[in-house]
């Protein structure tokens, strides 16, 4: 029988820079953490970085030092697949690769036991597909997470074809306890949800490119000063029913849904940034020129956003008028 677990030490396999941050999460949460990386030198980097991300925690999001006293004596550092021996939930955090992930599970299936959940943190790689070859696939499902984890409310929880309901539950039950508002996925499907709806917009956007309509800013500009306004607030659906309803966007569907781009593959000129091996500001090649050290640049400035957000989120919240 699959009974449901209790939530006191979790183990996360893989400490780069998103499993570190899930690290540190589940501490500030006041669960027990075994970390799990072979890599010496993940392992070394381990405290500073939760060190750091408390400490971001403290400075924007209303903690007080003494929230996160005691952190270290929680967390259990190791190379050795054996530490997860007493974990009640583990999640892997690899290189998102699903032949190196698939030989890390079956690592992680030796070290637990039978009914101990065991999750993907994955952005797309198919659940049902990583699960058929498990000795116990039933407990086994997929959890996105986002960056900065610690932060981020998002969570994507994917069932796969064999997941069973109870380890489906677990997942949501730790979810909830690392104060998210998980989105639960019935089904495994590439990309899952937000990655499909996102990738929806970056085709339209590359089709409108390559038609000639509009360049880059203009449409970078178009999208950051509307739907990066409301979306903040109300996904599809909810901003749907507060601007019109069904049947003013039904009427627009019709209309506009036959005229959108329906590309299977990329673009030429996206084609050809392949290529060239363009990856954004990591090189200083993408859509946008960029110098050296932009890179940080942008990661500071997307995660100074985070946090204004999540302090508006918040102060909404405390509103009597504002609804929930």
């Amino acid at each position: 029988m699959f009974e449901q677990m209790k939530m006191e030490r979790i183990g996360i396999v893989g400490l780069g820079l998103l499993g570190s941050d899930i690290v540190a999460l589940a501490l500030s949460r006041g669960l027990k953490v075994t970390a799990i990386d072979v890599n010496d030198d993940a392992r070394s980097k381990l405290p500073q970085r939760v060190s750091d991300a408390l400490g971001e925690l403290i400075e924007h999001a209303g903690h007080k030092i003494e929230d996160f006293t005691g952190w270290e004596n929680r967390l259990v550092i190791s190379e050795s697949f054996n530490e997860l021996a007493n974990c009640d939930f583990v999640i892997e955090s690899v290189f998102e690769n699903a032949q190196i992930k698939q030989s890390v599970f079956a690592v992680i299936e030796e070290a637990v036991s039978e009914t101990t959940p065991i999750t993907s943190n994955t952005s797309a790689l198919p659940i049902s597909e990583m699960q058929k070859n498990l000795k116990h696939p039933e407990r086994f499902l997929g959890m996105h997470f986002g960056q900065p984890a610690y932060a981020q409310p998002f969570l994507e929880i994917i069932r796969g074809e064999q997941t069973c309901d109870t380890a489906f539950e677990s997942a949501n039950q730790l979810g909830l306890l690392l104060g998210k508002e998980p989105s639960l996925l019935n089904r495994d499907l590439p990309g899952f949800v937000v990655n499909r709806i996102a990738y929806a917009m970056y085709r339209e956007a590359a089709h409108l490119v390559s038609e000639g309509v509009a360049d880059y800013e203009s449409i970078d500009n178009a999208i950051k000063n509307s739907l990066g306004i409301f979306v903040s607030m109300a996904g599809p659906f909810r901003w749907m029913d507060i601007s019109g309803g069904p049947a003013l966007y039904g009427q627009g569907m019709k209309t506009i849904w036959p005229t959108l781009g329906d590309d299977t593959t990329p673009p030429e000129f996206i084609q050809k940034m392949i290529d060239n091996n363009d990856r954004g500001t990591t090189n200083g090649k993408g859509f946008y020129d960029y110098q050296p050290g932009d890179d940080e640049i942008w990661d500071k400035a997307f995660r100074k956003h985070v946090w204004r957000l999540l302090k508006l989120r918040r102060e909404e919240e405390n509103q009597k008028d504002f609804p929930k």
